[in-house]
């Protein structure tokens, strides 16, 4: 750790001198002189992750290092869920379909086929032949019995998509290779969701199963069929998985698929920009835009253009403390200066009017009229709350690291102390974060999160952020909780008449604008990069990577 921190301060040194006009070969004499006297060989080669060279941004021997300001804090197939986990878990399991592309489109994977009954109650699964474990066995339709059965018996991580309209009885073997599914109500976007079912080999996992159901085994070993293996763990530190060589699934996209991933936690952006200059890192992710801008001038990078769909929200606590008053809600909303937010993406982004991108067609709901930034209105919004003067103090937490976070925190902060109200910013490390979203007593009054996007559809955004039976977790931080909101979310999951899920998605989004049950913000175009050698399914729409879709190639 001394020689990464020490390799990176060298990098920044570099940069220093030549900015003050210092030729490359002279500051590299005066960064060699520092290395020696920090006890360093000048000539001494430096080890890194993979046996990249810190001369090069090009990927060595097949190797992406991907430098991410996350931890992969439980790989478990079914009690852990976010964007990094997600990375982990694909490589290490196979789930019934895929996402690819973006915006994401169904892919065969376990699953050949899906196919759902007219009303979306009833659907058959059938298994591809080819599928095995990585051990050799056979992936069959008793194994993804098995897994869903875990999944809800554990009740954790994205057990919220199916619980609701499964138990134990729903998933039943028809033949060997045949699942059927019959649910305990309609649920119209069933098959997407199903590439979140990652299928763990039962024998192993049972073989293991512990005290607690092979949640600890899991939770940092692999126990399924997926392209890689977890071959180091160093919480905080970094994950390395290496190519599965008898993997059963071959991407007719890809020829020449990744054969080392490590997964580097650098928390700080500037320093990942650095180690991505040194040839240490290969991809970045939520980098400032500064970052990102100074990486597109260097040909070695490709800097991501892609819009995504994941809505940047400052979650509310809608149930404790002075963000329970849905006027101090308004106030709040009214206080932000959403132009000046806009101007910081340097157009990296586009305003939210609500729980939905604006570019979701065709689900955003186009007549909402939210809140913007006017101090006189955010006074008349206070005076009409419990707290007319103000004299409050409110914390809002963002993710350590993320400094585009922190900076729309800053802008609150400023305007906010005009009437009269303390804003505390408090970096986080982002599962400490999720374990105190999980009562209202715990949660920030404030916190900056992005909504992870699972499947495409609304239900995804609107029903895990907003139906009070998933009150507690991260993506529903706000604890928000009305009667008529949990009604239509159940009507519109339960019909698969578009033009009557339409009507009812925008009667949500109306009572959510009128309830200001956050501050939406801004949909991302994500701050990532990474080297010109790296192609294929890049950046997709859907939370986390797929590293089935990208690929290594040599470029002159």
């Amino acid at each position: 750790m001394h020689d990464d921190r020490l390799r990176i301060t060298l990098t920044r040194m570099m940069h220093t001198l030549n900015d003050r006009g210092l030729s490359r070969r002279d500051a590299l004499k005066v960064a060699g002189t520092a290395a020696v006297a920090s006890g360093i060989a000048g000539g001494a080669a430096m080890a890194f992750p993979g046996g990249l060279s810190r001369s090069s941004a090009q990927a060595a021997s097949n190797t992406l290092v991907f430098g991410s300001g996350q931890d992969m804090s439980n790989l478990d197939p079914h009690t852990g869920h976010d964007y990094s986990i997600a990375w982990g878990q694909r490589a290490l399991y196979d789930s019934v379909l895929r996402y690819e592309g973006n915006p994401g489109v169904l892919q065969p994977l376990i699953a050949s086929e899906v196919t759902g009954n007219a009303d979306g109650s009833v659907w058959t699964i059938k298994i591809d032949e080819r599928a095995t474990f990585q051990d050799g066995s056979k992936v069959d339709a008793a194994a993804v019995q098995w897994n869903f059965n875990r999944l809800l018996t554990k009740n954790l991580g994205v057990a919220y998509m199916f619980s609701p309209v499964m138990d134990a009885n729903s998933a039943q073997v028809t033949d060997p290779q045949t699942l059927t599914v019959t649910l305990l109500s309609p649920f119209a976007p069933f098959d997407l969701v199903l590439p979140w079912l990652f299928v763990a080999n039962p024998a192993v996992v049972e073989a293991n199963a512990g005290s607690d159901g092979g949640e600890t085994y899991l939770r940092s070993t692999g126990a399924g069929g997926g392209p890689y293996t977890l071959s180091r763990v160093e919480p905080n530190s970094l994950y390395q998985f290496d190519r599965n060589p008898t993997y059963w699934y071959a991407n007719p996209n890809v020829t020449t698929p990744i054969q080392t991933f490590v997964w580097r936690i650098i928390r700080e952006s500037s320093t990942k920009r650095i180690a991505m200059e040194a040839g240490e890192v290969q991809w970045g992710d939520t980098m400032t835009v500064e970052d990102v801008t100074a990486l597109s001038s260097d040909p070695r990078f490709v800097v991501n253009s892609a819009p995504a769909l994941e809505p940047f929200s400052i979650k509310l606590n809608n149930k404790a403390g002075p963000t329970s008053d849905v006027n101090v809600r308004k106030a709040l909303a009214a206080l932000f200066d959403y132009e000046s937010a806009m101007s910081l993406l340097q157009g990296r982004g586009a305003v939210l009017n609500g729980p939905l991108a604006t570019s979701f067609t065709p689900w955003y709901d186009e007549t909402l009229v939210p809140i913007r930034y006017d101090v006189a209105a955010a006074k008349t919004f206070l005076a009409q709350s419990a707290y007319p003067q103000g004299d409050f103090e409110l914390e809002y937490a963002y993710v350590t690291g993320i400094s585009i976070e922190e900076q729309f925190g800053l802008l609150l902060l400023s305007a906010a102390a005009g009437l009269n109200i303390t804003i505390t910013p408090n970096p986080i490390l982002w599962p400490d974060f999720v374990a105190r979203a999980a009562t209202a007593e715990t949660a920030p009054a404030m916190a900056a999160v992005y909504a992870g996007t699972n499947y495409v559809d609304p239900d995804n955004y609107l029903y895990a952020s907003y139906h009070s039976s998933q009150a507690g977790s991260w993506s529903a931080a706000s604890h928000y909780s009305n009667p008529q909101v949990d009604d239509l979310l159940v009507q519109a999951r339960t019909t698969t008449d578009p033009t009557q899920r339409k009507a009812l998605y925008d009667q949500v989004q109306q009572i959510l604008v009128a309830d200001q049950a956050e501050l939406w913000i801004y949909n991302e175009v994500a701050n990532e990069a990474w080297v010109k050698e790296l192609s294929g399914d890049m950046v997709q729409s859907v939370m986390g990577g797929d590293l089935r879709g990208i690929q290594y190639q040599v470029v002159p």
